[in-house]
């Protein structure tokens, strides 16, 4: 992506069940990141139930963006992949807000239960095998 090119909106139309009538709502960021050997099909799944979820909580209407930042890894290629398959925007990360990380790790590498992470946003890892 470009300096030219458009970043994806940062509010959108949610027809939930909150509020008797539609209302804005955040675009939801869903940074990709981790291990570059993760496998495709493991990405695929993860972001595809990301989107279910915010599709029960937020309606069909829910914008869902894919972003990453770095190298691209094949954790990244996969999530960029899955996003162009599904119609789901895909973009750098920018300064918008991130409204949850995806970070494939190595069993290993998995931070111990109640371990702080650095992440402001919801952090969910995923085993990269």
């Amino acid at each position: 992506m470009t300096a030219t090119e458009t970043r994806a909106p940062e509010f959108f139309t949610c027809t939930c069940s909150v509020e008797s009538k539609p209302h804005q709502a955040p675009v939801q960021r869903i940074l990709v990141a981790g291990a570059p050997g993760v496998a495709p099909q493991l990405v695929h799944r993860a972001l595809g139930d990301v989107h279910y979820d915010l599709t029960l909580f937020y309606g069909p209407g829910v914008v869902m963006v894919v972003t990453f930042e770095g190298e691209e890894t094949g954790t990244i290629a996969a999530a960029r992949a899955w996003a162009a398959a599904n119609g789901i925007a895909e973009e750098p990360r920018g300064e918008e807000i991130v409204s949850a990380h995806l970070t494939f790790v190595a069993p290993a590498d998995r931070p111990a239960w109640g371990e702080r992470r650095p992440a402001a946003r919801p952090t969910f890892f995923y085993d990269a095998a």
